[in-house]
């Protein structure tokens, strides 16, 4: 009778781990199909707002370039960065200009207002792009409107704040990204990744108060500041 036990307890440990292994790399599976989808998604749509255009401008080729580096992050290990100095609100001027075709497209605007001073961090500008790059694709998909990144600087921190003219979140951000992680429904995965990135870059995602959208903090290296901004 024990051996029996044993057999079938050694059964049921078998089955529930193939099926934790199984829902992992289903998981992992669907966060790299979410990293290639968006970039190649502003890529495609950006190129054709140039051509509409009838120019292509370096600016719009720097802002492609910059999202189809971000693409090729998928497959690498978040922890495996490459640190360098990096202008937070030239990386997001350069982000918005490619986004900004993508809001159209789903019927929203996006715009940047830079605050006072020049934010410098020490991170891995393609990290930081891939956070960011998340933030907004769900501003665009789940909030709409009007959004808006503005740059604050807060003590030693810079504060990303990209609001839109959503609802706001259905639920915490570590609950939704626990969610995500778990493999438990898709809404919450581009915020997964990005606190994920974010946590390698001494950064991390927030609620400001008061707004319905999500904040990116990360620590300043150095910057003049005329004044503070709160």
């Amino acid at each position: 009778m024990t051996a029996l036990l044993t057999v079938a307890t050694l059964a049921v440990v078998a089955t529930l781990h193939g099926r934790i292994v199984a829902r992992g790399l289903r998981e992992r599976a669907a966060r790299v199909a979410h990293e290639v989808r968006g970039p190649l998604t502003a890529t495609h749509l950006a190129l054709h707002g140039a051509a509409r255009r009838g120019e292509i401008p370096p600016a719009t080729v720097a802002a492609l370039e910059l999202e189809l580096r971000r693409a090729a992050l998928a497959l690498e290990d978040p922890a495996h960065a490459r640190p360098d100095d990096v202008d937070l609100h030239a990386l997001l001027s350069c982000q918005v200009r490619t986004w900004q075709d993508v809001a159209e497209a789903h019927g929203a605007t996006l715009t940047l207002e830079p605050g006072v001073g020049t934010a410098v961090v020490h991170a891995d500008a393609l990290r930081i792009a891939q956070a960011t790059g998340n933030v907004l694709a769900n501003a665009i998909e789940h909030g709409g409107g009007a959004i808006v990144v503005r740059t604050l600087l807060v003590g030693d921190r810079v504060r990303v704040e990209v609001s839109d003219g959503g609802p706001g979140l259905p639920a915490a951000i570590g609950e939704l990204t626990r969610r995500a992680s778990g493999g438990r429904g898709t809404r919450g995965r581009g915020l997964a990744i990005a606190t994920s990135v974010l946590r390698h870059c001494g950064g991390r995602l927030s609620v400001p108060t008061g707004t319905t959208g999500v904040a990116i903090e990360l620590p300043v290296l150095a910057g003049p500041v005329t004044e503070p901004v709160a």
